[in-house]
């Protein structure tokens, strides 16, 4: 198989996700940091990232019904999509990334969640996968971004309440 096949694509660019992810749990579980969601985001992202090597597993191995995914795992993204909207107040103007740095990354995380999902099209296309993985990916950069508007939020929420504004 050649280097620039959709298939490594891919590979590459959900390990790089898997990655960035990762950077983000980081930041999140940082006993010094003062987000307050962190715990429950920490776990799901941890979940998310556990999927990301299930899926690239099913995409090297799509014979390997163990790494098929179930119409469960999107609705579980779903569920905490609606529980972020919740919490976040409705987007009325396009939203700039920058406004901290864990709604940054999260907001990079996202971006490279989308090219994933481009990727897995290509190669749905070609190959018999999992529709339920694409739905997953569909929903995962929803999520992210719901994510980082929730974070932003609870940082400008947080720093008011120190300085007094």
């Amino acid at each position: 198989m050649s280097k620039n096949d959709n298939l490594i694509h891919f590979i590459g660019t959900a390990d790089e996700l898997n990655a960035h992810l990762g950077l983000v749990r980081a930041i999140l579980a940082n006993e010094n940091a003062w987000q307050f969601s962190w715990a429950h985001a920490c776990g799901f992202i941890e979940k998310i990232q556990k999927n990301l090597m299930k899926m690239m597993s099913h995409v090297s191995d799509t014979k390997n019904e163990n790494y098929y995914f179930v119409k469960a795992e999107v609705s579980e993204i779903n569920r905490e999509i609606a529980r972020l909207l919740e919490s976040i107040p409705k987007q009325k103007k396009f939203s700039i990334p920058g406004k901290n740095i864990i709604e940054a990354q999260i907001q990079i995380a996202r971006t490279v969640a989308r090219r994933t999902e481009r990727l897995y099209s290509a190669i749905y296309e070609e190959h018999s996968l999992c529709p339920n993985a694409g739905e997953y990916l569909n929903k995962l950069s929803d999520y992210l971004y719901y994510l980082s508007q929730q974070e932003s939020l609870v940082n400008v929420n947080f720093i008011n309440q120190i300085t007094g504004i």
